[in-house]
This record gives C-alpha cells, sequence and structure tokens, in this order.
C-alpha cells in the first residue's frame, strides 16, 4: 500500500470511527444532552453535575425537585399524585451552592408546563461564604448545542465509563428511575451511627457567639437572585423547605459561636421569601419528635429515607407552614430550645 492511499485510508477510518462513536453517544445519552431517554431506557443514575442540565431541559414534567443531598432519598413518583402535579423529574446536587442551582432553576422555569419547585434550603446556602464558592458545574453543559459539545461527545469517562453504566444499571434496575441518587439503604441509622460520625469534628471548647449579622451578605448571594427568579415567574409554585437536621447539628451550631447568627440570619431571610405570593416555605427544624430522635439519622444531618416521605406528605398536605405572622416567634421558639437543650444527654 502507498503512502498517499495508507494517510487517506487512515483519515477515513478515523473520520468513520468519530462519527459513529458520536452517534452512540447521541443515542444513548447518558446525560439527557440531547433528549430524554429513547429505547425504553430510564434516566438512572449517572453523574449530578453532568446530568442536571439535561434533565432540567429534556425531561418530561410538571414539577421538579431541586436540591442537596437533603432532597436525593426523595422519590420523585411520590410527587406525581395529582396535587402536585403528574409529572415530575428530580435533580439532586449534592452540596451544590446557588452559582450550581441557578442554571438548574433557569432550565426548569422555562420548561414548558412547570408549575411546582420543591427546593431544599440548607442552612449552608444561608452562611457559608459567598466568594469561596464556585460553579461545578461545566459551561458546556449549561450552554446550548455547539462546539463544546466536543467535551462531551468524545469524553473518555462518557465513553467507556458512564455509558455503559447508564446501559447495565438499567438493565440492573428494570428500566426504572424511582431509585436514581437515592442512598437510604446504605447507611445504618441509629444514635451510636449518628454520634460516631460527628464527634471526631466536635468541638471541645465553645466558642465566643458571632454577632448577629455575621451570615446577611453571605444569605443575600443565594436568597436575591432567588427571590427574583420566583418574582419573574408568579405561575410557578415554589415549594421551599428547610430540612431538618438533628441536635448534633445543633450542638455543632451552639459550640461554634453560631446560634444567634443562624437564627438571626433564618429571619431575615425567610421574611423576604414570605413576601412572595407563590412561595410556600416548610419549616421543617423545629420538628421536635424528628431532631431529637438519632435513630432518624447516619450522622448529624443526613436523615433517612422516610423523613423524605414525611417531609413530602408535609409539603403535599401544607403542614409545618411558616407564615408572615408566625415566622418570627416560631425561629424565636427553636432559638431558645436549641440555645437550653441538654446536648449532653446525646452522648450517653
Amino acid at each position: 500500500m502507498d503512502p498517499k492511499t495508507f494517510i487517506r485510508k487512515t483519515i477515513t477510518y478515523t473520520l468513520i470511527s468519530l462519527v459513529l462513536i458520536a452517534l452512540i453517544v447521541i443515542a444513548v445519552d447518558p446525560f439527557m444532552r440531547y433528549h430524554a431517554p429513547w429505547f425504553g431506557l430510564a434516566a438512572v443514575e449517572t453523574d449530578e453535575r453532568c446530568s442536571a442540565i439535561g434533565l432540567a431541559r429534556n425531561m418530561d414534567y410538571d414539577t421538579a425537585l431541586v436540591g442537596s443531598s437533603m432532597s436525593e432519598n426523595f422519590n420523585y413518583k411520590w410527587f406525581e399524585d395529582g396535587v402536585f402535579g403528574d409529572k415530575c423529574v428530580k435533580i439532586a446536587l449534592q452540596g451544590a451552592h446557588y452559582c450550581d442551582y441557578e442554571p438548574v432553576l433557569k432550565e426548569v422555569l422555562k420548561h414548558p408546563g412547570t408549575k411546582n419547585v420543591v427546593f431544599s434550603l440548607d442552612n449552608y446556602l444561608l452562611t457559608d461564604d459567598k466568594n469561596a464558592n464556585t460553579c461545578s458545574i461545566e459551561d458546556y453543559y449549561i450552554s446550548g448545542i455547539g462546539p463544546g459539545d466536543v467535551h462531551y461527545l468524545f469524553n473518555r469517562s462518557v465513553i467507556f465509563d458512564y455509558l455503559p453504566k447508564f446501559l447495565i444499571t438499567n438493565v440492573r434496575e428494570g428500566f426504572n428511575d424511582e431509585n436514581a441518587y437515592v442512598w437510604s439503604d446504605d447507611y445504618e441509622y441509629s444514635k451510636y451511627a449518628a454520634r460516631l460520625a460527628y464527634m471526631s469534628s466536635r468541638l471541645l471548647i465553645r466558642q465566643d457567639e458571632k454577632v448577629y449579622d455575621e451570615y446577611f451578605d453571605d444569605a443575600d448571594a443565594t436568597t436575591d437572585p432567588l427571590i427574583g427568579l420566583i418574582n419573574e415567574y408568579p405561575d410557578v409554585t415554589f415549594y421551599i423547605y428547610i430540612p431538618p437536621y438533628s441536635m448534633l447539628f445543633w450542638d455543632d451550631i451552639v459550640l461554634r459561636g453560631n446560634a444567634t447568627a443562624t437564627i438571626c440570619v433564618q429571619e431575615r431571610e425567610f421574611k423576604k421569601l414570605l413576601e412572595c405570593d407563590n412561595v410556600r416555605l416548610c419549616y421543617f427544624q423545629d420538628d421536635k419528635d424528628v431532631i431529637t430522635d438519632l435513630a432518624n439519622y447516619r450522622d448529624y444531618s443526613h436523615y433517612k429515607q422516610d423523613i423524605n416521605y414525611y417531609m413530602y406528605e408535609a409539603m403535599r398536605d401544607g403542614t409545618h407552614l411558616l407564615t408572615k405572622d408566625d415566622y418570627y416567634d416560631k425561629l424565636l421558639a427553636m432559638y431558645d430550645f436549641i440555645s437550653a437543650y441538654d446536648y449532653e444527654s446525646c452522648f450517653h
């Protein structure tokens, strides 16, 4: 074979191979970049950051669950109850900050037919340093289809890891995505397990109490743009829930001198959210039956799936709601409770 023929055939076969690889990735599409799953496949677990925008953009839904690990144990089928809506999508982003949530929420709100958004407003979203958080979703997933797709179509991890994982998980899960990102059965829930996970980081000496407005600027970086989106879509109902962390979490808050600053920033931001007519603010942090029972937890904040179902029922039935008339009193009562609680009882 002469060199010119060899080079021509090499280029031809290489181009054919690249086209075939691209077509396979597009057809299977493990991150739902181009379409909802085809061929009877389901949107099973792959990678939260990589699939978030695709789920928001291409799935069929009227209700969207968007949140951190506090939302991962929701079964999205619960929300297809005719009360929330008929079709639901779950978009979980473990440990995410608002710079990750914002592009997802924008896609959800642009999606035709979106009626409800269920969003977990974690404490860290109000207290983490706003300047220390960077977006962990790659720009080419956020952008529309274009040249940046080469990072997806010819990505080694996509081709050799996520694409086969997507197919294998579909077979293993019976082409059902209800358990996507659900980890409840992977852990032990008990006083011993929760305490063991927390003890290595527990402070030995209580720190000085921080000033009441310590976190106001950091919280505004989350709530102000969120409220902007909420007001932009008055026909969408936002169920914003405050997850129920255990008393070990509040032990850490008190020991770090964060009790006053935490309750004060919640009071300030909740007041702003309650000004929005399409917000249902669901507060679970003062549910003493849940937070004082460490058998519900695997560490100081993560709870078992039973608690997710309990929160779903409460949001569905309109309980645990804060209102303009009672939010201040409930937060003040929570401050009194966490300040006076006998935390040593958690360790005996």
